[in-house]
């Protein structure tokens, strides 16, 4: 019983040396190519030199692409601001009661404008035709479209806005 146990005993150690001796003869792998390369012939030319100035390129060298914020160069004059501010003027003369909302998800259509009213960035209620406010527009919002409505079941007045890159203020007014 004893000679049974020490061959149980002994059958893993010895598949494990053997799978050490195997793994071990395995290894590297690489081809047989010498380590050194082959040494290249250079053939010698001869160039003939001149005395006089070579006339500059008159295209200077292109600016590569930026690949990171390093490479980033930012206008002196550039505010950095992720923001704007967009003052609104309303001054209608009219004593209705009225609502004004100004979105920027809305479509051009034939017979007048499409608009997502989810979308609003302001709304508020004109007060005797007026309403006077600044709101915080975010820079990737160039294009609004501001309604008023009325209660009294007028039809409700659209005014397209674009952001003006040479305005030293960003307002909307409507009369």
């Amino acid at each position: 019983m004893k000679i049974q146990i020490e061959n149980f005993i002994n059958i893993p150690y010895g598949l494990m040396v053997c799978g050490a001796l195997l793994i071990t003869a395995c290894g590297g792998g690489g081809d047989d190519a010498p380590e050194t390369p082959a040494p290249v012939e250079t053939v010698a030319t001869t160039t003939e030199t001149t005395t006089e100035d070579p006339t500059p390129d008159p295209t200077p060298d292109p600016i590569p692409d930026p690949t990171s914020l390093d490479d980033l160069v930012v206008d002196a004059d550039n505010k950095l601001e992720s923001a704007y501010l967009l003052t609104i003027k309303i001054d209608k003369d009219s004593t209705q009661r009225g609502y004004f909302s100004l979105c920027d998800d809305y479509q051009t259509q034939a017979d007048g404008y499409s608009v997502n009213f989810d979308s609003c960035l302001f709304r508020g209620p004109l007060n005797e035709g007026k309403l006077s406010r600044e709101v915080k527009v975010a820079n990737h919002e160039s294009q609004l479209i501001a309604v008023i409505w009325f209660y009294e079941g007028q039809a409700p007045q659209y005014s397209q806005w674009q952001y003006r890159q040479d305005a030293d203020s960003q307002v909307l007014t409507m009369n």
